[in-house]
C-alpha cells in the first residue's frame, strides 16, 4: 500500500503537495516523534525559532488547523499537552522504512535470511525517494535520521543476500558496507563468501590475508574460530570434489523460490529434505544445489 503522507520527496498528502514552511514542519515533527507525541512549548519551538509569535497558543492552533484542512482531520490529533500524528505508520513513508529496518534487522538475527532480504528490499526502496534538504530544523532532522536507515537497509540486504546465496547481488553491497566496518568479523565472513562464489575462492583468500595481516598489524590479533574455518573451506574449495553430479544442458526454469530457500537450509541446517510427488523436478533442484554447493566436497548418491 502506497502512503498516504509523504515526507522523504517533498511533502505530500495522497500526492498533493502540502505548502506553507511551518506545515511542513509540524508534519515533519510529529512524524518524528509518532510515538509519544509532541507538546504543545516544543511545537512552538520548531515552528518559531527565531521570535516567538504574541499568542504562541493561538499561532499554533492556527498551524493545526490548516495543516489539517491540506491533509485531513484525523491526520493530527490533540493530546494531553499537545498533539499528535492521528495515522498508522504504514501510511507514513519514513515510518514505513524505519519499520521495515526494524524488521529486517530482527529477522537477520533470528536467522531468517529470506525473510531478511525481503523486509531490506521494501527499506532500500524506500530509500531510493530520499530527497536530501539543506533544512537545519525538524524535516532536516527527519530526512538526515531516514539517510541512516536507508544505509543500514542496504548493509542488512548485503547480508541477507549472501545468506540466502545470491551472491552477485551481494557482493557489491558488502564491500561497502566492510568498507565503512573492517573490523566485524561477521561482515567479513560474508563478503568472504560472495566473493568466493563470484570470483573464486582465490579471489577471497586473498580478501582473507589482507584482513589478517591488517590484524596482525594493528591489534596483535588473528582473525577468530569462525573466519578461521572459512579460510580452511576456501582452501579446499582451489580443489572441490564433485562426484556424481549431472550437467543440465537446459535452464532449471520457474524454481527461483525453491532454490532461493533451499539455499538458505543447505547453510543452516545438518539435513535438508526435498519431497514432493514424483515428476516435480527434486533430483534437478538436487543436482543444481550440488553444482553450486559452497562446500568442498560434494557425492550425489543415486538411492
Amino acid at each position: 500500500m502506497r502512503p498516504s503522507l509523504i515526507v522523504l520527496d517533498g511533502v505530500r498528502w495522497q500526492g498533493t503537495p502540502v505548502v506553507g514552511e511551518r506545515s511542513q514542519t509540524l508534519l515533519a515533527e510529529l512524524v518524528r516523534h509518532s510515538r509519544d507525541g509532541v507538546s504543545d512549548e516544543r511545537l512552538v519551538a520548531e515552528l518559531w525559532p527565531d521570535a516567538l509569535p504574541s499568542h504562541p497558543t493561538k499561532a499554533l492552533q492556527v498551524v493545526v488547523s490548516r495543516t489539517r484542512a491540506a491533509t485531513d482531520t484525523h491526520v493530527i490529533t490533540r493530546s494531553a499537552n499537545g498533539y499528535r500524528l492521528g495515522i498508522s505508520a504504514d501510511q507514513v513513508d519514513a515510518l514505513k522504512l524505519a519499520a521495515a529496518v526494524q524488521l529486517a534487522r530482527g529477522r537477520l538475527a533470528a536467522g531468517d535470511a529470506a525473510g531478511a532480504r525481503a523486509a531490506a528490499e521494501d527499506a532500500v526502496d524506500l530509500g531510493r525517494t530520499i530527497t536530501l534538504s539543506t533544512d537545519e530544523g525538524a524535516l532536516g532532522d527527519l530526512l538526515a535520521a531516514a539517510q541512516a536507515d536507508a544505509e543500514e537497509a542496504r548493509d542488512l540486504l548485503g547480508v541477507a543476500l549472501s545468506r540466502v546465496g545470491e551472491h552477485q547481488r551481494a557482493l557489491p553491497l558488502l564491500t561497502a558496507t566492510v568498507a565503512k566496518r573492517p573490523d566485524d568479523e561477521d561482515l567479513v565472513l560474508c563478503l568472504l563468501r560472495s566473493e568466493s562464489a563470484v570470483h573464486g575462492p582465490s579471489a577471497a583468500l586473498r580478501t582473507f590475508e589482507d584482513y589478517r595481516a591488517r590484524l596482525a598489524d594493528t591489534l596483535g590479533t588473528d582473525p577468530g574460530a569462525a573466519l578461521r574455518r572459512l579460510h580452511a573451506e576456501l582452501l579446499a574449495l582451489d580443489r572441490p570434489v564433485r562426484q556424481g553430479l549431472l550437467f543440465d544442458h537446459t535452464e532449471l526454469v520457474g524454481r527461483d523460490a525453491d532454490l532461493a530457500a533451499l539455499r538458505a537450509l543447505v547453510r543452516t541446517a545438518r539435513v535438508t529434505s526435498i519431497v514432493g510427488a514424483g515428476g516435480l523436478g527434486k533430483t534437478r533442484l538436487a543436482h543444481v544445489l550440488g553444482r553450486e554447493a559452497e562446500q568442498p566436497v560434494v557425492h550425489f548418491v543415486e538411492l
